[in-house]
């Protein structure tokens, strides 16, 4: 298939955040870990037999754990936006490794309903359903409340359809289209699914209300 322009845009997207992941593994992950092996050095030199140092001890402690946590913390932030291999790995492939990230880093549980998918899936959809799905998936654990989401995917006449839906806390949308379409800040992530799925002619909508949970239904070709 020809590469248009809004093909192009979601490669670059995906170039962008493969530069950013590298960039922040390369520089503060690197500073990290030095901070780290200079305060496990000084913790072993501190004399435990002076009153000075022993009180010193625990607050050097307390910032190993800290640094320990946030490079943890971090590490998984890489891991989760480390784009798998699209062009090697088939669609449902793809989609289950991340459910399966997800279950791990969340600890929620994804009911998944999936149905034989297309063989063939252009790469540009596969990039956008992927980053769609991680953040439909993350925007549950983030503001639903729940343990337990449920996600449907199937496919018809080349068209690739997936719901996402919870009964969590629910929320009031904001509008996604027209002259009054939304730009806060908190709503980058919905933003950015209403985005990707424009670029390849998709269709997005959203469904919630405070407390009745939330259902996201997205509709691709399967060609881009």
């Amino acid at each position: 298939m020809t590469n248009t322009p809004n093909h192009r845009i979601l490669s670059v997207y995906e170039e962008e955040l493969n530069r950013i992941v590298l960039d922040v593994h390369d520089g503060p992950v690197q500073n990290l870990f030095a901070v780290l092996s200079i305060l496990m050095r000084v913790q072993n030199e501190i004399d435990k037999s002076d009153p000075q140092s022993h009180m010193i001890a625990p607050q050097v402690q307390q910032v190993i754990d800290l640094v320990e946590d946030s490079l943890q913390e971090i590490r998984s932030f890489l891991g989760t936006f480390r784009s798998p291999e699209f062009q090697r790995r088939s669609l449902e492939a793809i989609f289950r490794s991340l459910i399966l990230q997800h279950e791990e880093w969340s600890g929620q549980t994804v009911e998944l309903d999936m149905r034989p998918l297309p063989t063939h899936v252009d790469y540009h959809v596969k990039i956008a359903l992927y980053r769609i799905l991680q953040e439909a998936l993350s925007n549950t654990f983030r503001h639903a409340a729940v343990d337990r989401i449920w996600v449907k995917i199937w496919s018809e006449e080349r068209c690739i359809y997936i719901q996402v839906f919870d009964y969590g806390k629910g929320f009031n949308p904001p509008p996604m289209v027209g002259p009054d379409a939304t730009e806060r800040e908190e709503h980058i992530g919905l933003r950015g699914m209403r985005d990707r799925i424009q670029l390849i002619g998709g269709e997005f909508n959203l469904e919630s209300s405070p407390g009745h949970g939330t259902r996201i239904h997205i509709k691709v070709p399967a060609d881009g």
